[in-house]
């Protein structure tokens, strides 16, 4: 009996730990350009009643999601306005300069490769969930993430 009374908590405490250590909802926006692929991978935090606002002040960078670093895999060089981007693989950061006023970085190697302005937004409806989506857009593509009534969009074009 108390073997298995041991076994019990030992395989609770187990699974326990392996929960604690899985990665949280992931989300993925991929979009397909003339001879590549664009891919971000990112968490998808729910906003929970939280302010977005209070929790980034002016000159802070934001992850953009939560758990591993929200990352850009691209397989071919992209171009958000005046900035290049290889192709390869990036980390996406946002920074907070002021109110309605946000920067896209494009981070390699912990050194900041491109920092792209953002376009604020708001939206009618609330994403519980922070999304990304890339859509065609002309020639190019738009970036867009969503978290409640907070939109920031980019757009961008193969080089």
């Amino acid at each position: 009996m108390k073997k298995s009374v041991l076994i019990a908590v030992v395989l609770g405490f187990a699974t326990m730990s392996m929960l604690a250590q899985m990665p949280g909802d992931r989300g993925e926006a991929s979009l397909e350009m003339a001879g590549g692929k664009v891919v971000i991978d990112y968490g998808r935090p729910s906003l929970g009643g939280r302010d977005i606002k209070a929790m980034i002040q002016p000159g802070m960078e934001w992850r953009m999601g939560s758990n591993a670093a929200t990352t850009l895999s691209t397989d071919v060089d992209l171009k958000f306005g005046d900035k290049s981007v290889s192709k390869g693989k990036y980390v996406l950061k946002a920074k907070f300069i002021d109110e309605g006023k946000w920067n896209l970085l494009v981070v390699k190697d912990k050194s900041t490769v491109a920092e792209v302005p953002l376009t604020v937004g708001n939206s009618s409806t609330s994403a519980e969930k922070l999304t990304i989506t890339l859509e065609k857009k002309g020639s190019g593509a738009m970036f867009l993430l969503s978290w409640g009534n907070m939109t920031l969009s980019t757009p961008f074009q193969k080089a």
